[in-house]
């Protein structure tokens, strides 16, 4: 089930640089939401900018009746939400789209998360963890271009996480690229599931090398959705075609999916890059 009104902010933090993390009642939503579904939000009351943005849940409480969302300042849209404060309003729809599956029983599971596509994947720990899911079981890549990108450090301590950091510049952890240390980690785990989220050049990274070592994942796609309810179209994916086509399919070499109401998330080898 979908809601739609004004929320009002609970709490503001700046979690690294140019990230802003509100904490927002919305008691119809926490109460509804999935790890890896997100919200459209609109970032004024007027018609500038004329869409609303998507965000990530990062976190939704049921008890409390809360939800968190965290956002990289961007541009006109998300700078009008940076400018917001505690006890203003956000206009909210939600929750939007199919998230993760839950993870497999007995089966080792990395979530590989490049700068703000960690918030989906830390609900989804916190959740799983939350189940009894053994941490032990659990790796949890966070990438960025620096220290100051790295999201949710402590708050993976406390969910007992020891996060595997890599960055473009080495200023934290591993020197390079989620892509290169997601390899490194498959070399000692091969037999693993593999979720992801981030920029689309880290996806399609991951789902090369996945397919290359006949690893399965779920990959969650970062894109403007314009409406976010499949209505518009403007955030259509090219994707494999399924085997059984239909009779009246026209024999393209792609389908297209739309990411806010077929995805946000998608198995590996699925979309076309």
């Amino acid at each position: 089930m979908k809601f739609s009104g004004h929320y009002p902010i609970i709490k503001k933090e700046r979690t690294a640089t140019s990230v802003i993390k509100f904490t927002i009642e919305a008691a119809e939503i926490a109460q509804s939401s999935q790890p890896g579904q997100f919200v459209q939000v609109r970032p004024s009351e007027t018609y500038f900018p004329f869409w609303p943005r998507p965000f990530s849940i990062h976190e939704a409480d049921a008890e409390t009746g809360r939800i968190v969302i965290a956002f990289k300042v961007a541009g006109c849209g998300t700078s009008q939400m940076a400018d917001k404060i505690s006890g203003q309003t956000m206009h909210i729809f939600g929750p939007l789209g199919n998230g993760f599956p839950a993870f497999p029983v007995n089966r080792n599971v990395i979530l590989a998360s490049g700068g703000v596509g960690l918030p989906p994947l830390y609900f989804l720990a916190k959740k799983s963890i939350k189940s009894n899911f053994a941490v032990k079981s659990l790796t949890f890549i966070a990438g960025g271009k620096s220290a100051d990108d790295i999201l949710e450090r402590d708050g993976l301590l406390e969910l007992g996480i020891e996060a595997s950091i890599c960055t473009d510049d080495g200023s934290l952890g591993f020197k390079g690229t989620v892509v290169e240390l997601l390899k490194n980690h498959l070399d000692d785990n091969p037999d693993c599931i593999v979720y992801a989220c981030g920029p689309t050049p880290m996806l399609k990274g991951i789902d090369d090398l996945l397919l290359s070592r006949g690893i399965r994942g779920l990959l969650s796609l970062e894109t403007l959705m314009p409406c976010g309810y499949g209505i518009c179209s403007g955030c259509a994916v090219k994707v494999v075609p399924s085997d059984d086509r239909g009779p009246t399919d026209d024999n393209r070499d792609y389908h297209l999916k739309r990411v806010c109401v077929d995805g946000p998330v998608f198995n590996s080898g699925e979309v076309i890059w």
